[in-house]
């Protein structure tokens, strides 16, 4: 529960999120069988940081250096190295048989 009390989860939703799913009231969404692994104990919403490297191992085939390079971009908010990653991300799952558009909503 701590984990959501930070100013990212705080400002996008996703404490309202994890309560509805946690109780029953919203259903919860793997867009991707690959997700559920990493997502099931938090009931399909990214909390922690290390779920990020785990999402960018499992979809794109990042090694966990590069998958530590991203987590660090997305924590300190630079948006240029995010970018370039972001593009990076999404032509390696699409490589790896996930579709654009679900590679495209886990680069955000």
């Amino acid at each position: 529960m701590n984990a959501l009390y930070r100013p990212g989860p705080l400002g996008s939703g996703m404490i309202d999120d994890f309560i509805q799913r946690k109780h029953g009231a919203k259903r919860i969404r793997y867009e991707h069988p690959l997700l559920e692994p990493i997502l099931k104990d938090t009931y399909g919403v990214i909390v922690y940081q290390e779920q990020v490297m785990q999402i960018a191992s499992a979809m794109a085939g990042y090694s966990l250096g590069e998958s530590d390079l991203l987590r660090r971009a997305m924590g300190k908010k630079k948006a240029e190295i995010m970018d370039e990653q972001r593009a990076g991300f999404i032509e390696r799952a699409v490589a790896r048989g996930v579709s654009a558009e679900v590679a495209r909503r886990h680069s955000r």
